[in-house]
């Protein structure tokens, strides 16, 4: 029986995605289209050839005590958090933010306010190339590491 017991803990932990920064809007047609924007933004990337694997979205809203947060990512988890804010602040805003945390999701990038892309507060809003180029970079920094 604990098998089973293992195996429901996991497919909970995997379908209910929570963080204590964001909370989850339910899903409905408004959620969804929302999400979509942010699911074209992570397609954007795999185009310009960020390799990536499946990333699973949630859209919320900030908790009271992370209201200046717009996204956040469980580190090497392939899960990010994106706020209605971000969303609202248009596509090149809302792209910085998704880019960033699939750099966090992905390829488990910390905050380097050395890199307008990784800057822990988003001052700078990078145009798509200048996106890609930075997420290209982390992406092959990961791939040197795990040959190393």
């Amino acid at each position: 029986y604990m098998g089973y017991y293992v195996i429901i803990l996991l497919i909970n932990e995997r379908y209910n995605m929570k963080t204590k920064k964001i909370k989850n809007f339910k899903m409905n047609d408004a959620v969804y289209k929302l999400r979509r924007q942010v699911i074209e933004l992570i397609y954007e990337a795999k185009r310009g050839g960020v390799k990536l694997p499946r990333i699973e979205v949630r859209i919320g809203e900030q908790r009271a005590k992370y209201k200046n947060v717009l996204g956040c990512a469980k580190m090497n988890g392939n899960q990010m958090w994106i706020t209605k804010d971000a969303i609202d602040l248009g596509t090149d805003a809302l792209r910085n933010v998704v880019f960033h945390e699939i750099a966090h999701a992905v390829f488990n990038i910390d905050h380097d306010e050395k890199c307008p892309l990784m800057e822990s507060k988003q001052n700078t809003v990078l145009n798509k190339e200048d996106c890609l180029k930075h997420l290209i970079k982390y992406q092959t920094n990961k791939t040197i590491e795990q040959v190393a």
